[in-house]
């Protein structure tokens, strides 16, 4: 025990000098992840969509439809890019994506409402983009519910009806929302907080790969042994050392500065979410090992890691509900280490759960990483010591 403690530094060392002498290697481990992430950081930082321009159609042209434009161009989600006098024109801007919508205001407006009678106004949007879509939809709903409410309770309170009278006669079931865990619908803690850690996925099979992958390809194989004195324990344990040095603290790094710098507080298992995090950095430094080990090819192991890891965040449940995936998407799903931990994040971070609510998805992380991890060091060490595994590109 005392003679492999004392021969481990070797292949430390190894690796530590080949790191610091290859610029982008050591930038995978450093710079180039904190870039792109505070890249990614910064697209969606406003949080909320503001100033989605539409476009106006208004026929009637009295005061009550000048009055609708107003507010809809003081709500903040939308910005009243236009007024044009067709759909025509309307639909050329949609085209060009100047508008994502546009309200058509009938003449006689402001007529039939003034007379107790219904209007109705038409809204037109572009659900190519749904995101824009509902935020708009939900604006545009607000602004003429409370147009509505305001007329209606003019003319009841003009009957004699009191101001409580008319509220309650006028809306006399009320639901009242509350939105949990996202108060604010922001898109910085919906999308930022599950794309952070997908990115981070993709760097760290990325590393792996490529630190074990070139020494299959150079041909560098015995060097590489030799330096931990024949064991492939302590080979395979120092080229992943650092990846999961980094990597661990780049998404400690990640729930700092969300946490403490955001205010996006975890309001549940601080341990559990620092523990998935953890997991989800051996899980993939496990599956980067078996790639290599099953492979031996760097340029193969390369084009795996694009097709399994940069379409995960699509099958994760995020964007789109996992439930509703047919069962072959869902089966690819749950074979995804980050489908589980994005479950534990969801669960701790803003969920506010106790730590039992993601111990299932936990052990599922921790099987990922044993498992995948042993199956890569015993093929590694079966296959990648014969000449004919060297030299592959």
């Amino acid at each position: 025990m005392t003679e492999a403690i004392r021969q481990q530094p070797s292949a430390l060392a190894r690796e530590w000098t080949r790191l610091r002498a290859d610029f982008w290697d050591f930038g995978m481990l450093s710079w180039i992840p904190l870039l792109l992430c505070g890249l990614l950081w910064w697209i969606f930082s406003a949080g909320i969509a503001r100033d989605l321009p539409i476009v106006v159609i208004d026929r009637d042209n009295s005061a009550l439809s000048r009055q609708l434009t107003r507010w809809l161009d003081a709500s903040p989600g939308v910005l009243v890019a236009a007024k044009v006098g067709s759909s025509d024109q309307a639909l050329a801007l949609l085209r060009e994506r100047s508008a994502f919508g546009y309200l058509v205001i009938p003449d006689g407006f402001e007529k039939e409402l003034s007379q107790g009678r219904q209007a109705t106004v038409q809204w037109l949007y572009n659900a190519q983009f749904s995101s824009h879509a509902g935020a708009l939809l939900r604006d545009v709903r607000t602004v003429s519910t409370t147009l509505s409410a305001g007329v209606e309770m003019t003319a009841r309170g003009k009957k004699g009806v009191s101001g409580v009278q008319a509220a309650a006669q006028f809306e006399p079931v009320r639901t009242q929302l509350n939105s949990l865990y996202n108060e604010n619908i922001s898109y910085e803690a919906f999308l930022t907080l599950a794309l952070m850690p997908s990115m981070l996925q993709i760097f760290i099979v990325i590393a792996v790969v490529t630190t074990v992958g070139r020494e299959l390809r150079d041909g560098t194989v015995p060097q590489w042994l030799a330096s931990a004195r024949g064991s492939w324990w302590r080979a395979v344990g120092a080229k992943l050392l650092f990846p999961l040095l980094a990597y661990a603290a780049l998404a400690l790094l990640y729930l700092l500065f969300f946490s403490l710098v955001r205010g996006w507080a975890v309001a549940g298992s601080l341990p559990g979410l620092v523990l998935g995090m953890l997991l989800l950095v051996l899980a993939y430094c496990a599956l980067g090992l078996l790639l290599i080990a099953s492979t031996l090819s760097l340029r193969l192991s390369l084009s795996g890691t694009a097709f399994i890891t940069a379409p995960a965040f699509a099958f994760a449940g995020q964007a789109f509900p996992l439930m509703a995936m047919p069962p072959a998407a869902r089966a690819w799903a749950q074979a995804l280490p980050l489908t589980h931990y994005l479950e534990v994040q969801t669960t701790y971070w803003l969920g506010g759960a106790p730590w039992r609510y993601g111990t299932a998805q936990l052990l599922v992380l921790a099987g990922f990483a044993i498992g995948c991890g042993a199956l890569g060091l015993l093929l590694l060490a079966r296959r990648a010591n014969a000449p004919a595994a060297w030299g592959r590109t």
